[in-house]
């Protein structure tokens, strides 16, 4: 009977392990987007680094109450209005506030375009992928912090304009991707 009940609890634990492990997961991979909602509603670069704080000290304290397969973003920025509004009432006086009304329709806004930019981003991702690997390096030397077509140019050994044809074309093919991923997408 003792053997029964340490198994049980041990694989009780291999399964809270397991979903504390997801919890974790899928938290560290979703930081960013919490962190672009909570800086929509809270425009301050030092108070939107709190208020994600607090919402990732509540997300862990509530990490029973998400139901594993659902919109952890959705949930995930639900908390963080909450945390937004009591940052609000505690920095009220200190700082000029727009209305709660006016947070509650932007948080509101911003809720309901996260699933189609999802479903953009994602389908950027994979359309990255179908590049050739010369198109995708292209890509990445254009993109990188205070890279210009000048200095892509410069990198690559070709001329300007050759570089910024290709960035028209790259871009263009990727648009087109883009768009019939996301029109299937809404069919399926």
């Amino acid at each position: 009977m003792e053997v029964c009940f340490h198994f049980t609890v041990m694989v009780m634990s291999m399964h809270d392990i397991d979903r504390v492990s997801e919890f974790v997961q899928l938290q560290t991979k979703h930081q960013q987007r919490v962190f672009s909602f909570i800086l929509t509603l809270v425009p301050h670069w030092p108070d939107a680094e709190e208020v994600l704080q607090e919402t990732n000290m509540v997300l862990w304290k509530k990490k029973e109450q998400y139901e594993p397969g659902t919109d952890f973003v959705r949930w995930a920025n639900q908390v963080a209005y909450f945390e937004v509004l009591k940052h609000r009432k505690r920095q009220r006086g200190h700082i000029r506030q727009f209305s709660e009304a006016f947070i509650e329709e932007v948080a509101a806004e911003t809720l309901s375009l996260d699933g189609p930019l999802q479903a953009q981003r994602e389908a950027l991702a994979a359309c990255l992928a179908k590049l050739s690997e010369k198109d995708r390096a292209l890509i990445a030397h254009r993109y990188l912090e205070g890279a210009t077509t000048k200095t892509v140019a410069a990198a690559v050994g070709r001329s300007i304009d050759a570089v910024y044809k290709s960035l028209q074309r790259i871009r263009s093919a990727l648009l087109a991707c883009i768009r019939r991923a996301v029109v299937s997408e809404e069919w399926a």
